[in-house]
């Protein structure tokens, strides 16, 4: 008997969380399914592309 565990869930990294908790703040009432995964895939790269190649960070003003 193996004593590994492999556990699968969603999201599975910080990119999918945060490209998830984007999507739920958008109006896709009216959106086709296709229409959301477009939405999903472009925000994805957008958010991946982002954490690739930072900008210039933002000030931290306390």
């Amino acid at each position: 008997m193996s004593d590994n565990v492999s556990l699968s869930t969603f999201p599975s990294n910080k990119i999918s969380a945060l490209t998830m908790l984007y999507l739920q703040n958008q109006d896709l009432s009216n959106a086709t399914p296709e229409e959301i995964v477009d939405k999903y895939n472009e925000a994805y790269l957008k958010i991946r592309t982002r954490f690739s190649n930072p900008t210039q960070k933002s000030e931290i003003r306390y």
